[in-house]
């Protein structure tokens, strides 16, 4: 019989989670698959640091940590993995595995000692990594290795993986997989919230779906399909199929260039060229976490290039061109005016199709009356404050819609969304392909970009490599785990 390592028994915590059953065994890789973000955060706390329960308990490594009688939860000695590391920028990799654990008790450091014994741990991960280098010089993967090999130092019987996808490289996801297996087989136990079903397909033993707060299924291995992911979700209407996406964009009458980037050299840019047709969407994949903060600053025009150029139309793009859309990776933040009212926001990039916009009230009372009848009363509201998440990026949405770029530019448009809005953003990118907008999609991982891609860039060391159709994309085992199939 399994050791049971995690153990969630109908646990309640209005509003959050409702009626919660989960439990995880020693050495199980254990996906959790947010259809709607609702809970997961109150989850990933009540698993680690503990919250008080209205109903149920929660065991953790063979005792009862946390239960609806008890008003002091206690602490679990559990990893959480996420964007914000927990490791110390300024000391070096022997000191944030060994120095800063709870039970280090030495007053004087055997430097010597602590840098063998960290050289031997990553050894047996294969990683190779300097013990006396200071944290702030390695990469992002680096780092997740890191706080792993410093779990296992800790005894941590648990580790939660959050996101992991949204800031780790495709490349170096295939490596941190291999070893979160590797970890698995020593008896650490991982649970991996990931907001695309595939990808947890791929590293899971099982999987739970939870919606609103609330486990709705256990999925073993054989149920992990894309056939029960759409009987569960209910949110695949209005998305264009694989073969309708392929039909729109053949029936393109020219395949004329509208944007090109063209031999750019800057920083990390080495000699990097795309094109782009009227009405086409391509992803640029930044399989090695290379060029994506380059290219943006090129894109918003931040930086000059030391070589090359941009052409929209022919003609140089200029900062502030409204001819170019911008969504940046984290966009409620970055893209939206929070102290703005909703129709504020929505026509802030209209007015050089409008003309007297700011002049003439009239205009922007006549738009808000036909809105009210898709958004309700929200298009009222004088600021965002009250908004929830679905009705800001409706707000977002919209502006770019009345904004009517001929190219629009998003940095990783899935990151840090629960399956309702991936879903959404799919169908809006398919409204806007209709409508004949350009699109390029930034990406650090595949996660749903192929799903509305007609072609696909694959970027390493600041160059192009190579380029595919969507109609190749079947046969590139690479992408597998990708797309969303319909």
């Amino acid at each position: 019989m399994k050791e049971e390592i995690l153990c969630l028994e109908k646990v309640s915590c209005p509003p959050f989670l409702d009626d919660v059953n989960l439990y995880i065994t020693k050495g199980e890789i254990v996906g959790l698959i947010p259809i709607n973000i609702l809970g997961v955060d109150e989850l990933i706390e009540l698993i680690s640091d503990g919250i008080s329960l209205h109903y149920g308990y929660v065991s953790y490594n063979g005792k009862i940590v946390n239960d609806y009688l008890d008003p002091n939860p206690k602490h679990n000695n559990v990893v959480i993995i996420d964007k914000e590391t927990t490791l110390i920028n300024s000391l070096t990799v022997y000191e944030n595995l060994f120095v800063l654990r709870k039970r280090f008790s030495q007053h004087i450091i055997n430097k010597k000692m602590l840098f063998l014994q960290a050289k031997r741990l990553l050894n047996e991960v294969d990683i190779n990594i300097d013990p006396d280098a200071l944290v702030e010089t390695l990469d992002i993967y680096e780092k997740v290795v890191l706080q792993l090999v410093r779990a296992q130092i800790n005894r941590a019987p648990l580790v939660i993986l959050k996101d992991i996808s949204s800031f780790v490289n495709e490349n170096d996801i295939l490596k941190l997989h291999k070893l979160i297996k590797l970890f698995s087989t020593k008896g650490m136990s991982f649970l991996y919230v990931c907001n695309h079903h595939q990808e947890a397909f791929l590293l899971s033993n099982r999987c739970y779906l939870m919606k609103e707060g609330h486990m709705v299924k256990n999925l073993l291995q054989y149920e992990m399909t894309d056939n029960i992911m759409e009987y569960y979700s209910y949110v695949f209407n209005k998305s264009l199929s694989r073969e309708e996406r392929q039909e729109l964009y053949d029936k393109i009458e020219t395949k004329e260039n509208i944007f090109s980037i063209n031999n750019i050299f800057y920083d990390k840019l080495h000699d990097f060229s795309i094109k782009l047709h009227k009405g086409e969407t391509v992803v640029i994949l930044d399989s090695d976490n290379s060029i994506i903060e380059n290219l943006s600053s090129i894109l918003k025009k931040e930086v000059v290039p030391e070589k090359g150029t941009v052409l929209l139309n022919n003609q140089e793009i200029i900062q502030n061109d409204r001819r170019l859309a911008f969504i940046e990776k984290k966009p409620l933040k970055s893209n939206l005016f929070h102290s703005l009212s909703v129709m504020d926001n929505i026509l802030f990039c209209a007015d050089h199709k409008l003309k007297k916009l700011w002049i003439d009230h009239r205009i922007e009372k006549s738009i808000a009356n036909k809105l009210e009848a898709e958004f309700g009363s929200m298009v009222y509201e004088k600021d965002l404050l009250n908004l929830d998440e679905i009705q800001l990026y409706q707000v977002l949405q919209q502006k770019i819609l009345f904004q009517n770029p001929d190219v629009l530019i998003l940095v990783q448009p899935f990151s840090f969304l629960d399956l309702y809005q991936r879903i959404r953003n799919i169908e809006y990118f398919d409204t806007l392909k209709k409508r004949g907008t350009s699109i390029i999609i930034l990406a650090l991982s595949l996660s749903d970009t192929l799903q509305v891609a007609d072609k696909l860039y694959f970027a390493q060391d600041g160059k192009i490599l190579n380029e595919y159709e969507r109609k190749d994309f079947d046969s590139l085992s690479f992408l597998h785990g990708s797309m969303l199939i319909k």
